[in-house]
């Protein structure tokens, strides 16, 4: 059985057991551990195809102006991954067990490889050679825009 411990970092047993009384459902039986790992990595798969299908509608970046290389299109993936990642996490799979299959596919596979802050962070550093003010710029944009997303994404719609 595969139970989280406490990686790099000594725990007392009755910390970690105290853990496990609070989330019951976090060990996983080494059949039940691949298929969540197989689930993960396909839905990552389809979400990076996804990201990277639509990062070729990103005008290449020409001359030395820093706005010509803002990444809006990745930026714009980062905004609606995290609020329809939040969106269903706060709706349709708010009871879900963190290891159910549905959860693990959609937010950690499928939301995991089609928002990228790594992909973020190079093309701020390619902006910060051209303007360090530009690339600060974009980074808190960025920043402010994915947690507006997410605070969006846990708004309730009232009906009518």
């Amino acid at each position: 059985m595969y139970s989280p411990g406490c990686p790099g970092r000594s725990c007392s047993s009755t910390s970690f057991d105290a853990a496990m009384r609070s989330h019951p459902h976090v060990t996983l039986s080494n059949k039940k551990l691949a298929v969540a790992i197989l689930v993960v990595a396909c839905g990552g798969a389809v979400g990076t195809a996804l990201r990277d299908l639509l990062m070729k509608l990103q005008p290449t970046a020409s001359g030395s102006d820093w706005t010509s290389r803002i990444p809006w299109i990745l930026l714009a993936m980062n905004v609606a991954g995290v609020y329809l990642a939040t969106k269903l996490l706060r709706g349709a799979l708010r009871h879900h067990d963190p290891n159910n299959l549905m959860r693990l596919v959609l937010i950690t596979g499928l939301f995991g490889g089609f928002t990228s802050y790594s992909s973020l962070f190079v093309a701020l550093a390619a902006i910060w050679h051209l303007s360090i003010a530009g690339s600060l710029l974009v980074a808190a944009g960025a920043l402010l825009s994915g947690a507006i997303a997410a605070w969006a994404g846990l708004l309730r719609r009232h009906a009518k």
